[in-house]
Formats: C-alpha cells, sequence, structure tokens
C-alpha cells in the first residue's frame, strides 16, 4: 500500500461497525417482518426450511395467509402488549406452520416494522429450568458480600445453561472491565482477575447489552441467513437472533470459543457489567431457557444493587457531628471562607488524602500539603468544564489533563465536590500516586492489529497474563469514599444557603433526612430473596406458560411490598385492615361504586396483615379475570365486623355475574384463598362458588385482631357503600363546590387527591407542583379549597398558605413529618394537618370536617 494513501486505522473504526445492522440472523431460527396492516415486508432466507414454502410468492400478502389461524390470534394478542420501548414479548412451543411442529417465539417493534422470531420449541420440560431458577435464588442467601454473590450467580448461571466457562464481568469507569468471579471446568483456562480494554466491548456493544438483557450465539461457524429483501436496512438491535459481527466472531475465535452467552447486569438504568458464558463447542439454550436466565439476571441485578449499596453505606455519625459543629459556631461577621478554615481539619479527615482544597467565593485555602494557585485554577476550570453540580472523581490527573501540567508530578487524583451552584465553589480532595499492579489479558496497549481481511483491524491473538505496573494513579475512590462526599456536599450546602437565625429549623432538617436516609436504607436491603423463593416456587405449579408466571408474580410481589411497606413505617406493630382494601381496590376497581365495604376500623398483627394482604389480592384478582369486576354489571359487597369472641368475621359477595360451575382447576391463587388464613392464623375461610358469583366467608381470631371497644360499639352485620356515603355532604349536590387547588410535588398522590376532591364536589381541580406555579394559579383564579404538601423538594408551600389565608380559602397541610408539625401548628393557627401517609377515607374525613368549620 503506497504510504501517501495509506488509511490512518484507530479504535474509533471498530467503534463504527455497525452490528445492529448485519442484515443475517442465526441460522438455527428465522425471521419475519411485517408491516403495521400486517403484510409480510421481509424474511430470512432460510425461512423455507421451517415452513416448507417458498415465502417469495407471499411478499406482501397477509399474515394469515402464512401461519396458522390458531397462532395468528395468539401473535396479535401478544403484539398488543408491546407498550413500552425495547419491549419483547414471547410465546413458547406454538405452533405456527403445521400442528405437529412447534416453534418458541420473540416479537418485538423496529422502527415501522414488527419482528416475529421464531426457533423450534426443544423438549426439555420448562420444570427443569424452574427447579434450577429456585435452587440459583436460594443461592443468594448463603452470599455474604459482593464478591461471594458474584461467585454464586456464576455457579448458578453454569447450571442452568451448562456452558464451559461462565464470568461475572465489571465495567470500570473507564469502561474497561474485569473478571471479578468464575464457575469453569476443570479443563477451561481460567480468567478470574484478568483485565481487558475497553475496546474489546465498545460503545456500540454495551449499548446494545443495556437495550437486550440476554444474548446467545449458538454456532461461531454458521453464517446465517440474509434476510431479504430488506438486507441491512433493518435495524436488529432487539432481534434474539441477530447474526455476530465479524470483529466479534475474530475476537472469540482467537479465544478458541464456539459459542457465547451473556446476560446484562443494569444497576440503577446503567450496564454494571456482564455475566459473560463461554462454550468451546457449538451449544443453543433453548428460548425458554433464555427467558428463566433474564428473570435470574434481573433479580440477581436487584440483590446486587442492595448489596453495594449496604457496602458502600457509611454512619452518619461523624459528618453530622461536624454538621453540628459548624451550624454552631458560624460567626456572620467573618467571610465564610474564614468560617470553614476552622473546620478545614475535620473536612480532610474524613476522606483519606495528600491535601485539601476549598474554594469559595473566589478564594481558596489548603488543608495539607501544598497546592500552587495556578494548579488550583486550572483543576477548577477543568473539574468545571465537566459539571459544576455533580461529584467528580478521577484517579489519574496525568491522563484527565494535559500530562505537561506539573499538578500531575505530585498529585495523581481527585475528588471535587462542588458547594454550590456557582462554578469554583467546591471541596477538591487530592491524593499522591500510589503504584498499581493490573493483570490484563493480553497486552491492552495492543487490542487490535492489522490483520489478513482487508484494509481493517483484527482484534488480538494473545489473551495470556500480562502485567502492568501503573503508575500516575492514586488509590481507587471507593463507595464509601462517594457517600461521604455526598454528605459532605449537603453540609456545605445547608452552611452556605443557610444564616444563623434559622439553625434550629436546618437541624432539625438534618435529623429527618438522616431517618430518610435509613429509612431508604432499611427499604433496600429488605430480604427480597426470601420474597421471591416463595412466590417463585409455588406460583410455577399453577400457570401454564413464562408469560402467565411473570404477571402473576409481578402482581404478588407487589401485594407482598405494600405489606412490607405498611409494617416497616408502622415498627412491625399492629397496622389497619383498611389500607389493604383501599390499596387493593383501587387498583383493580376504578369505579368504587361497584365494590360496597360495611365495617369497623380495625387493625391487625402483622402476621395477619401479611395474610389479609395476601387473601384480598387475590379475590380481587379472581373477580377482574372471572368474577363480579370481569362484566359490567357485576357487584362486590364486603363485609366484616367483630364476633362474640373477639375476632375478625368478613363476608365476601360477588354478584351481577353468573357462573356456570366452580373451576376445575385450582391454582396457587385458590389454595391462598381457602388456605391461608387456617394454616398461618388458625381461622377459617370457606369458599362457595354459587351460580349468582363467589360467596366467602373469613374469621380471624381474636389473637390477630386490634379493636378499641370503648370508642366503638360492635356493629351489627350488614352491607353498605362507602363510596355513596361520602359524595355530598349534608344534602349537598355534587357540582356545587366550585373549584379546589392542589399542590403536591408527587404525580401519584397529587392525582389520588384530586379524585377525592372531585368525589366530594368539586368541578375542577387544579394541580402544581411548585410554590411559584401555585402563587401563579392563585393570581388568576379564587379557589374554594386547597391541599398543600408542605415539602415540595428544595422549597415548602409556606408561601401559598400565606396567600389562602389572605382570601380567607380553607385549606389543609399534607405533611411526612411528625416532627414539624407543632411549629407548623404555632405559624399556621387555623390550618388543619393531615400526616402521610393517608388513606382516602382518612383524607376525605378531614377535608369534611374543614368544610363543615367553615359552613
Amino acid at each position: 500500500m503506497n504510504i501517501a494513501t495509506q488509511e490512518t486505522f484507530d479504535l474509533s473504526n471498530c467503534e463504527r461497525e455497525p452490528i445492529h445492522r448485519l442484515g443475517r440472523v442465526q441460522s438455527h431460527g428465522a425471521l419475519m417482518t411485517f408491516s403495521a396492516d400486517w403484510l409480510l415486508m421481509g424474511y430470512s432466507e432460510n425461512l423455507g426450511t421451517f415452513c416448507g414454502r417458498d415465502l417469495q410468492q407471499f411478499l406482501g400478502t397477509n399474515v394469515s395467509d402464512i401461519i396458522l389461524p390458531s397462532a395468528v390470534s395468539k401473535v396479535t394478542n401478544a403484539v398488543l402488549r408491546l407498550e413500552y420501548p425495547d419491549q419483547c414479548e414471547r410465546i413458547l412451543s406454538l405452533a405456527l406452520f403445521r400442528a405437529d411442529e412447534k416453534f418458541d417465539i420473540s416479537m418485538h417493534l423496529s422502527g415501522d416494522l414488527l419482528i416475529i422470531e421464531f426457533e423450534p420449541a426443544r423438549a426439555e420440560s420448562s420444570e427443569q429450568d424452574m427447579d434450577a431458577l429456585r435452587t440459583a435464588l436460594r443461592g443468594f442467601n448463603q452470599a455474604t458480600g459482593v464478591t461471594q454473590l458474584c461467585e454464586a450467580a456464576a455457579k448458578s448461571v453454569a447450571k442452568i445453561i451448562g456452558f464451559d466457562r461462565v464470568m461475572v464481568y465489571r465495567f470500570h469507569h473507564d469502561h474497561s472491565g474485569e473478571v471479578i468471579a468464575e464457575y469453569r471446568s476443570r479443563d477451561v483456562d481460567s480468567f478470574l482477575g484478568l483485565r481487558y480494554p475497553a475496546s474489546d466491548i465498545p460503545s456500540q456493544a454495551r449499548a446494545l447489552y443495556k437495550r437486550s438483557i440476554t444474548r446467545i450465539v449458538a454456532d461461531l461457524d454458521d453464517e446465517g441467513a440474509e434476510i431479504l429483501p430488506l438486507g441491512s436496512n433493518i435495524d436488529l438491535s432487539l432481534a434474539v437472533l441477530r447474526s455476530v459481527s465479524p470483529l466479534h466472531i475474530e475476537y472469540l475465535r482467537n479465544m478458541g470459543v464456539k459459542a457465547s452467552f451473556s446476560i446484562s447486569i443494569i444497576i440503577d438504568g446503567e450496564l454494571w457489567g456482564l455475566i459473560a458464558c463461554h462454550h468451546y463447542s457449538p451449544r443453543n439454550v433453548p428460548l425458554g431457557t433464555r427467558t428463566y436466565a433474564e428473570l435470574f439476571g434481573e433479580s440477581f441485578s436487584m440483590e446486587l444493587r442492595s448489596r453495594l449499596d449496604k457496602e458502600g453505606f457509611v454512619s452518619t455519625d461523624s459528618t453530622r457531628h461536624l454538621h453540628m459543629q459548624m451550624m454552631a459556631g458560624l460567626d456572620p461577621d467573618l467571610p465564610l471562607i474564614e468560617n470553614l478554615r476552622q473546620h478545614g481539619d475535620r473536612l480532610k479527615g474524613l476522606i483519606k488524602c495528600s491535601a485539601l482544597v476549598v474554594m469559595v467565593d473566589d478564594q481558596h485555602l489548603v488543608i495539607g500539603d501544598p497546592v500552587s494557585s495556578e494548579d488550583v485554577a486550572l483543576l477548577a476550570k477543568g473539574i468545571n468544564s465537566i459539571s459544576s453540580t455533580n461529584i467528580t472523581a478521577v484517579d489519574s490527573i496525568s491522563n484527565w489533563m494535559r500530562k505537561d501540567l506539573t499538578i500531575a508530578d505530585r498529585f495523581a487524583g481527585f475528588l471535587a465536590v462542588p458547594i454550590s451552584r456557582r462554578p469554583r465553589d467546591m471541596l477538591i480532595f487530592l491524593r499522591r500516586e500510589e503504584s498499581q499492579s493490573v493483570v490484563w489479558a493480553g497486552n491492552p496497549d495492543k487490542p487490535v492489529e492489522l490483520g489478513p481481511n482487508g484494509s481493517r483491524l483484527t482484534p488480538r491473538k494473545s489473551f495470556a497474563a500480562w502485567t502492568e505496573l501503573r503508575s500516575g494513579y492514586c488509590a481507587p475512590w471507593t463507595a464509601v469514599d462517594m457517600n461521604l462526599a455526598s454528605q459532605i456536599k449537603n453540609i456545605m450546602l445547608e452552611v452556605i444557603v443557610r444564616n444563623i437565625d434559622d439553625r434550629n429549623r436546618l437541624q432539625s432538617q438534618a435529623q429527618q433526612q438522616q431517618d430518610m436516609l435509613i429509612h431508604e436504607l432499611n427499604h433496600r436491603v429488605r430480604n427480597i430473596l426470601g420474597l421471591i423463593n416463595s412466590i417463585v416456587g409455588q406460583t410455577a405449579t399453577s400457570v401454564s406458560g413464562v408469560d402467565e408466571f411473570k404477571t402473576i408474580v409481578v402482581g404478588r410481589i407487589q401485594a407482598l411490598a405494600l405489606a412490607q411497606n405498611m409494617l416497616t413505617e408502622r415498627n412491625w406493630s399492629h397496622a389497619p385492615l383498611a389500607a389493604i382494601l383501599s390499596t387493593e381496590f383501587d387498583a383493580f376497581a376504578p369505579d368504587r361504586s361497584r365494590v360496597r365495604v360495611s365495617g369497623p376500623d380495625i387493625e391487625l398483627s402483622p402476621k395477619a396483615f401479611t395474610t389479609m394482604t395476601l387473601v384480598i389480592h387475590e379475590l380481587i384478582t379472581n373477580a377482574t379475570k372471572y368474577g363480579a369486576l370481569a362484566t359490567s354489571s357485576g357487584i362486590i359487597d364486603l363485609e366484616y365486623h367483630i364476633n362474640s369472641s373477639g375476632g375478625l368475621e368478613m363476608h365476601w359477595r360477588e354478584s351481577g355475574v353468573t357462573i356456570e360451575e366452580r373451576p376445575a382447576r385450582r391454582g396457587f391463587g385458590s389454595l391462598i384463598i381457602e388456605r391461608a388464613m387456617p394454616f398461618d392464623l388458625q381461622g377459617e375461610a370457606e369458599v362457595h362458588y354459587e351460580r349468582s358469583g363467589l360467596r366467602a366467608r373469613f374469621m380471624v381470631p381474636a389473637a390477630h385482631v386490634h379493636f378499641d371497644t370503648g370508642n366503638h360499639s360492635l356493629p351489627e352485620p350488614s352491607v353498605s357503600s362507602v363510596p355513596n356515603e361520602i359524595l355530598t355532604l349534608e344534602g349537598t349536590p355534587s357540582s356545587d363546590r366550585g373549584s379546589a387547588l392542589v399542590v403536591e410535588d408527587n404525580m401519584i398522590i397529587a392525582i389520588d387527591e384530586e379524585t377525592v376532591l372531585k368525589d366530594l364536589g368539586f368541578g375542577r381541580v387544579e394541580i402544581c407542583s411548585s410554590v411559584a406555579s401555585a402563587l401563579e394559579a392563585l393570581a388568576h383564579e379564587r379557589f374554594d379549597f386547597a391541599i398543600l404538601d408542605i415539602n415540595l423538594g428544595r422549597e415548602n408551600s409556606e408561601p401559598v398558605a400565606v396567600h389562602l389565608e389572605e382570601q380567607g380559602v380553607p385549606y389543609i397541610f399534607a405533611t411526612g413529618y411528625a416532627e414539624g408539625k407543632e411549629n407548623l401548628r404555632q405559624r399556621f393557627t387555623n390550618a388543619s394537618i393531615i400526616s402521610k401517609p393517608f388513606t382516602s377515607e382518612q383524607l376525605i374525613e378531614t377535608v369534611q370536617s374543614v368544610l363543615s368549620n367553615g359552613d
């Protein structure tokens, strides 16, 4: 090649490879593409080997001319479920072309096209996959930390798919990756601990891993099947059969691999790593098994997130003590930089570093090793060019900045913590160099080379361990360092933006923030595993397919999550039965006139509360599918009372539906309804499938029931309609209350409040999420009532309350902070306050009380 015309090769050549538009699919399956009106637009050239027909003549014809009518119906229903971006739907073991030959099908949308892929259904029982999944999930229990959890995951995936090597591969900040856990056959070399450069998995490949959770390459030597007539014009990003990039084929061949499989590890919407699997002979994994592996991957990602949060959690004691000292010692007569100087050593001691630079109001001070003003200015300029609001961690200044800057000779890395919205107000923790030994899989400086395949790069052939003694790097900034930096950032922001006069209020908010942090931590580290194990194990015995299985599992997990949240908030004491009923009926019966409830205020023990949550969830789910709520005229009557022995007796009656016969199949849901109370609570349960609808009676023993007989008389059994009673007030028509204002920054809560107000007769409800928008609404309209969430992110709704009082408009405060209610009452003596979380009935009662007082 002439030197003057020689093309310059760099890693961007690999980055630009169109790996999602290769125009081919792997030949162990086939592909069809349809337009929105179900006309065949394209197909893979191997389609005829599966259907036994020449489909070229069918281009432009309707789907019903190609596949069986029974398959058309099921495929159409599945496509209707494609509601979200990057969503795929699957049908397992479906007869497509002939009744005696079944296929596993995957469907997704690609631009204006519907892509249907299918593979021959395998004879293996899905029960084996389910058992493997259950065993894999149980394995999390034995893992005590992140490393052991990843090792358990590698072993579990190997058992599910049977590959020679399974690795957990974690990405670093520079997009290089490292094998942190591995499970392999005895005759396979170990890759554990090896590091791979970012070019081994280029950016476009990482993007595809985020969109498509699993990826199978069944046979590296498979030439694939071309898509006719669309070719590379079709985007195959989500295709399960997508062919393999030539560069990736060479890469795997250089490793000696013949088949590969991967599961993406997604945390907070980002690609944290991969469960990467290699096999040294061709191996296909059935679509059903891949679906179970995908479910395992999602569960593993959630569990890993909890473990990472737990490992990164740091006590707030030290930062809280510093915060108190800084607030109490703040002298308004001194510049802020001088106020911070006296706390400099304490700040520096929180995060291990050689020097701390404090920059405020165009001034700076240095604690620890000296740093020149020129270097400080250069650092600040570089940091502000990236972000002025995010914490920035860099472990190699020489790679991050120009190599000729002298600061890189003295310090290797920094952690920058912004402490205001303005540029150049920040804390910079500086660390000196710390030599590191990194073991790479081959020389990272030679990830690719010019090869025999024309004028382009070829993946390297050597993956032998290559040790690099890295210089110019500091010790890595850990999750603990980042969490401490976040706490320091919050402290400094409060010190800067608040003055000495509201010190006591700031200290109260700091305590509330700490409580919220602890509450959030408790929420994240709850034992998700026990939840999934029990549901997966029992649900699997009563469902017919993977899609049904996933839908039912999600519903039951959500029901249990409700119970866990309520009990955690009440410190695992008795919790109200009304909370279960309100949540389930609101979710499944938006027309509350069809659900008539009557009963006193009753609280249940934690065990009974959890059991009742499951029972009510299954009852309302069954009513929605087969019972009263499945028809337009069906009614549910629910009556409960305290019986003579102090227990809770509940009667569930459905009407307006005709049941021809008792269901022949009793699934897990039926077992919950009929056996949960007798088994868990030693109570009673009777279920009758009458022609006019389902009827059931339940009894919870008195030991699980709390009822204040001092304030309530025992009610006589009756059936009434609570929603109908609250639609009007003292005979007032439902359309004469005027307009109402809701100030709330949570959409779901705001919609709930809007619904209650409209049910109470307010013809129009205005929803505002900020003080500014609320004041603007008040400037253009006079409202007749208002509900104000006191805390709106970084502001509160007190200015809106002042405006409402000036206009004489009645209102109530909604708050989740019980500690601040007394202070609120002192400043707003006429305001009513309702504590979050509250039920619709509690909100209705409070609104009615305020309106009655106004009348």
